[in-house]
């Protein structure tokens, strides 16, 4: 059982690996792993239900990455120094307004798949731990540039010292 859960954690680990190419890897890694334990402790999965869920759950994950990505790829285009005409741009904004569309749609499918491995309650909680863990993940990211600026404002009023003297 633990080989099995250890085994899908390093999946959810690679999925997310490749997902964000721009992120450090070892973060990724410590993020991903941070979010299963706290999704996992959160929801109250047991052993039986993590070995059915989680394999669900990576499986999303991965789709809404690619949404995503190509959100950003359509974004990404409006940058292109072409010229482009109006067509274009109408087309380029009715598919970026289309990825929230798909989601949902993805949402509502993966939704009937989480019913049919667990509670209707533990569904509710799952969601509710998503949300949970971003603001946690925000914080902690807050926490860390101001660690970093207080650090820098030091090593900034180290040199003024010394330049003055």
């Amino acid at each position: 059982m633990r080989k099995t859960l250890i085994s899908i954690l390093i999946l959810i680990v690679s999925v997310q690996l490749f997902a964000q190419k721009q992120m450090d890897p070892k973060m990724i890694e410590v993020i991903r792993s941070k979010k299963v334990a706290f999704i996992t402790e959160y929801v109250g999965l047991t052993p039986k239900e993590s070995e059915k869920f989680w394999p669900v759950y990576n499986q999303l994950e991965k789709e809404r990455y690619a949404l995503m990505d190509s959100k950003r790829e359509l974004e990404d285009k409006a940058d292109d120094k072409t010229v482009k005409n109006d067509e274009y741009y109408r087309k380029l904004a009715n598919e970026i307004v289309a990825i929230p569309l798909k989601e949902s749609k993805l949402m509502e499918e993966y939704n009937a798949r989480f019913l049919a491995i667990l509670t209707a309650e533990k569904v509710v909680k799952l969601y509710r731990a998503e949300r949970k863990f971003r603001s946690y993940l925000m914080h902690e990211m807050r926490k860390n540039d101001n660690d970093s600026n207080k650090d820098k404002d030091k090593d900034m009023d180290k040199g003024l010292n010394r330049s003055t003297k």
